[in-house]
């Protein structure tokens, strides 16, 4: 059976008993303050696990791995019938078709739901209780450098509107460093041209202020100027439109264009994530402060410093070395 939607775009398992508790849990996050995209990932979480149980996947997943299928419970049903074994049958198939860091997530979230769930007394026991997380390796993404970057943007050059559209998104990301989404979700009042920055919300609704170079300016009054001749952009809030109809141009969007645009410039598996580890990187490189870099970037773990840049690390050290200029001490 296919996800269901809610109106907010919150997934929703397909069996009604599954779908009223999620209903339920959504709104004691609701009450906590989570931001939307929590509840989302958390939700979705939630709604593939009831949706893996109740669907083809299982029994075949099962078949091909022989691991062992010996369930007489009702937890496809009912999620207070959810036991272990249904779990580490999920977070199996989570490893073997997405990776293990996709696993840790879905991990994560049913285990908040199901903290939920005890909570509420609706079970006796959580399933997960001894049930450990699965590891995960470092995901190496590599940064942008500058003849990457300079052809990235070759790619958007044209006086279209998709042209300045892309050209300023690319340039906000490689200056500001902000994530998808909040770029995503920026509105006309959230660009200060006065100030040149932008004003983001990120995780946990955490409010900062970006400043942006000229370039990025620059781009980025070329790109209004182009969307205040777009049918329908008036009636819109937000900051970058679809070239069709004026509406918001959402993450997946820009996840599309950023791989097209890439593709063009030579630079496969583009996506905006990439760019975010290249400001890191240069700051770093340049020396700067790691502190003023944790604000920039919205970040409250100095864990994020370490693994933001991580491959261009040994260029850093290089640098470094270079600029010290040890040997020559004596």
């Amino acid at each position: 059976m296919p996800t269901i939607l809610t109106k907010q775009g919150l997934p929703r398992p397909a069996h009604d008993l599954w779908r009223s508790y999620v209903e339920e849990w959504d709104r004691s996050l609701r009450a906590d303050n989570k931001p939307h995209t929590t509840r989302y990932n958390y939700e979705l979480a939630v709604t593939q696990f009831a949706d893996f149980l109740g669907g083809e996947e299982l029994p075949q997943f099962l078949a091909e791995t022989g691991m062992d299928d010996t369930d007489d419970s009702d937890a496809d049903e009912d999620p207070t019938d959810v036991e272990r074994k249904h779990v580490e049958w999920f977070i199996a198939w989570m490893i073997h078709t997405r990776s293990s860091a996709t696993a840790l997530n879905k991990y994560k979230a049913l285990q908040q739901f199901f903290n939920y769930l005890l909570d509420a007394e609706e079970i006796d026991r959580h399933p997960m209780a001894k049930l450990s997380q699965p590891t995960t390796t470092d995901k190496i993404i590599p940064v942008v450098d500058d003849d990457q970057l300079a052809s990235l943007l070759d790619a958007c050059k044209g006086k279209s509107f998709r042209d300045r559209r892309d050209a300023a998104i690319i340039r906000l990301f490689d200056d500001t460093g902000a994530r998808l989404a909040e770029v995503a979700n920026l509105t006309t009042d959230d660009l200060d041209l006065s100030r040149d920055g932008i004003l983001v919300r990120g995780k946990g609704d955490r409010i900062r202020f970006i400043l942006f170079g000229e370039r990025t300016g620059q781009a980025l009054s070329r790109y209004l100027r182009a969307r205040a001749r777009l049918k329908g952009a008036a009636d819109s809030p937000y900051l970058f439109l679809t070239a069709r109809g004026g509406k918001q141009l959402k993450p997946n969007g820009i996840k599309i264009m950023l791989r097209r645009r890439g593709n063009l410039a030579g630079i496969p598996h583009m996506h905006a994530h990439r760019l975010r580890h290249t400001l890191s990187h240069n700051w770093q490189l340049a020396q700067g402060n790691e502190s003023d870099l944790m604000v920039i970037m919205g970040w409250t773990s100095p864990e994020m410093l370490r693994r933001y840049g991580k491959s261009a690390a040994a260029e850093r050290a290089q640098h470094t070395h270079r600029a010290l200029n040890l040997g020559n001490r004596v």
